[in-house]
């Protein structure tokens, strides 16, 4: 679906510096367990308000967002931060997930120009080994600006950024959009799926393999969702929310009859223009 969408040209617009598309990586907690649940399990020790320590056992994903524009951003890859077994050395974590999605992703895709983003976490040499073809020098390039708080008072607010990416004048709005855009993923990536239709953090099954293939399948669900609301106009204008509209959708499958207009749809090339 995916490669589809980049085929078409449809989101060239929304390519950084006109060339890059850009990858941003996060991962997030899915389902936590005060019992192990399964081998692959990842453990962690809470100290609680009385001082108590208590084992929370969990399972974790790492995401690789393709963001096409501002209004869609859809999933390019997907690695299960997980234990191999219960008694390993040392557990996985989101840059080690991260080492085998880039590589995924460069198998993949390999002649996608891509400018991979991320938090600090990423800003480490062997990451940045996987994302480049030679040795590179870094830029460094700052944005800082004034805002209120609620009792007036002036606060400084500063972001940071390294880029392997020449910075200039003619681009240094683009790059600093582009880096303030990261948090992307954590609103329309995992904030809309944990707390708006999908409910990811709900335990469909106790089964490892089921729940990965729920969470694979919500993201299938997403993209179509994500391109319905991008390309659909009447939404915006009726205030429509993803969960009414959702299950609008739902009901037109139940209900409206397919007629041979719509199947005449299937076998022709349609373009879908997306604001």
């Amino acid at each position: 679906m995916v490669t589809s969408l980049i085929r078409s040209k449809q989101f060239n617009r929304g390519r950084l510096l006109g060339r890059y598309w850009r990858i941003i990586l996060d991962g997030t907690g899915l389902f936590y367990f005060k019992e192990k649940h399964c081998d692959n399990c990842l453990c962690t020790t809470r100290t609680m308000d009385d001082g108590k320590k208590i084992k929370m056992y969990y399972h974790k994903v790492l995401e690789a967002k393709i963001a096409f524009s501002d209004n869609v951003i859809v999933s390019l890859g997907t690695e299960f931060i997980e234990n191999e077994s219960e008694n390993v050395s040392k557990q996985d974590c989101e840059k080690n997930a991260a080492k085998r999605l880039l590589k995924k992703i460069k198998k993949d895709y390999p002649r996608l120009p891509v400018c991979i983003q991320g938090d600090a976490l990423y800003a480490t040499e062997p990451i940045m080994k996987l994302c480049r073809v030679k040795t590179e020098a870094m830029n460094v390039f700052e944005y800082k600006y004034e805002k209120e708080d609620k009792e007036k008072k002036k606060q400084e607010i500063r972001f940071q950024w390294v880029s392997s990416l020449e910075v200039t004048k003619r681009n240094l709005e683009e790059m600093i959009l582009a880096g303030r855009g990261r948090w992307k993923i954590e609103n329309e990536g995992f904030n809309n799926q944990k707390n708006g239709l999908y409910q990811i953090e709900h335990l469909n099954s106790k089964n490892s393999n089921a729940m990965k293939n729920h969470y694979l399948l919500t993201q299938i669900s997403d993209i179509l969702m994500q391109l319905y609301l991008a390309w659909n106009p009447y939404i915006k204008e009726l205030k429509q929310t993803i969960k009414n509209t959702s299950s609008g959708l739902l009901e037109s499958f139940r209900r409206l009859t397919v007629t041979e207009e719509d199947v005449s749809y299937i076998y022709r090339y349609t373009t879908v223009y997306i604001e």
